[in-house]
């Protein structure tokens, strides 16, 4: 059996699950196969910040907080910026699930993987 691969979760990818109705878990799943699932603490507080401050996303942010608590292992934080988080988690050796284009755009010049929604409906791994 082969080892799992690690992915983290950013918040615009989770929030992706209520707002474009798709299960970025599977989806991620059905792209590289047995998967283990991080979200950041720093991730954990912006889906706080948008319950109190975004009454459209606030419903979103529930639905990610719920599919955090059962499918996601949470990394302890030092309260960092999100982005600069995920860059060093991505040196780690993490694949990170994010739809911010520039986010993505860091991690790939440095030669890490991302996975991103494509067309609001399907997970890409690249």
């Amino acid at each position: 059996m082969g080892q799992s691969s690690k992915v983290v979760l950013d918040t615009n990818m989770l929030l992706a699950v209520g707002e474009l109705k798709i299960d970025v878990f599977s989806g991620i799943e059905k792209e590289i196969g047995k998967t283990e699932f991080f979200v950041p603490e720093e991730v954990i507080q912006e889906l706080k910040k948008l319950k109190e401050e975004n009454k459209t996303k606030k419903k979103h942010a529930v639905i990610a907080e719920k599919l955090i608590e059962k499918k996601c292992v949470v990394l302890e934080g030092k309260g960092k910026n999100a982005d600069k988080k995920m860059i060093e988690l991505a040196k780690k050796g993490f694949i990170i699930a994010t739809n911010d284009k520039e986010l993505r755009k860091k991690i790939k010049s440095q030669g890490f993987k991302t996975a991103f929604v494509r067309q609001k409906k399907v997970i890409v791994v690249e």
